[in-house]
């Protein structure tokens, strides 16, 4: 893999309804700017899983590792 290309994760609850929403937004912004991306998929089943992940929200989209909500607050959860 080129480090020109874009990793992108998208983590999700089972009861996030906008996950794939977002994930063809994201598919969508980025074949129209002509970048080059890899998107994997992650459904975050338990409360350990949710605070390895730094996963605050879902869905939580991190680009290259990094989320894009940094300043996102609060404790890791499933909500």
């Amino acid at each position: 893999m080129h480090s020109d290309i874009l990793k992108i994760e998208v983590l999700y609850s089972s009861r996030c309804r906008n996950w794939p929403q977002i994930l063809e937004l994201l598919k969508g912004a980025l074949k129209e700017l002509g970048i080059s991306y890899q998107i994997s998929t992650r459904e975050v089943k338990t409360r350990q899983e949710a605070e390895e992940l730094a996963f605050r929200g879902s869905p939580t989209v991190k680009v290259n590792g990094e989320d894009l909500e940094p300043g996102a607050t609060g404790r890791p959860a499933l909500a």
